[in-house]
């Protein structure tokens, strides 16, 4: 191994370690390898309070990991693939949190409505519903079902137990009675 301590030594070749048997064990592996972790947790991260982190993060799997074995390799590479593997959860979860908060931000554009903007389309709320009342029964229930409460034509037909064609009939007449009842500029907002 290059550059090892006789101490990193006698901890790779004993297959029976138990990495958080005692706080001795841990604290000469933190001692060994934690520079080593903090580099390897920065060049991945590419922030050193992320990396510091990461590190800690670090020891606390390893002191928890049931053991390791000198079989499939040198502890050496065992902590450096946890520290990679840790620093890349880091990352994973970072992505994942801005592409939340860009989202929650997005939302919250998105739904801010001025105060001018509220007092507006209360208005025109105001102002359909009192159309929608003119409108002749028949024409008034499929323009709600097709536009409030979102069915197709067809939807709208079956619950009105009515022809489609004549579904559509009914709603583009109520449609062009609003028009005419509510003016183009009101719904405009002009």
């Amino acid at each position: 191994m290059r550059g090892t301590t006789t101490n990193e030594r006698a901890y790779t070749n004993r297959p029976d370690l138990r990495i958080g048997s005692s706080d001795e064990t841990l604290s000469e592996i933190a001692r060994c390898y934690g520079e080593r972790i903090r580099r390897t947790a920065y060049q991945v991260t590419r922030s050193e309070s992320a990396a510091q982190d990461v590190t800690q993060d670090v020891f606390v799997r390893v002191m928890c990991r049931g053991g390791f074995d000198s079989r499939r390799g040198s502890l050496e590479q065992w902590v450096q693939s946890v520290a990679r593997n840790t620093a890349i959860d880091w990352v994973r979860r970072e992505a994942a949190h801005q592409r939340r908060v860009a989202r929650v931000g997005s939302i919250h554009s998105a739904t801010s409505v001025s105060v001018e903007e509220a007092v507006a389309a209360r208005a025109q709320a105001r102002i359909v519903r009192t159309a929608m009342a003119e409108l002749p029964d028949n024409e008034r229930e499929a323009v709600e079902l097709a536009f409030f409460e979102g069915f197709t034509y067809r939807q709208v037909a079956t619950r009105l137990e009515l022809a489609e064609g004549t579904v559509k009939s009914l709603i583009r007449r109520g449609l062009a009675r609003l028009a005419h009842i509510i003016g183009p500029a009101a719904l405009a907002g002009s």
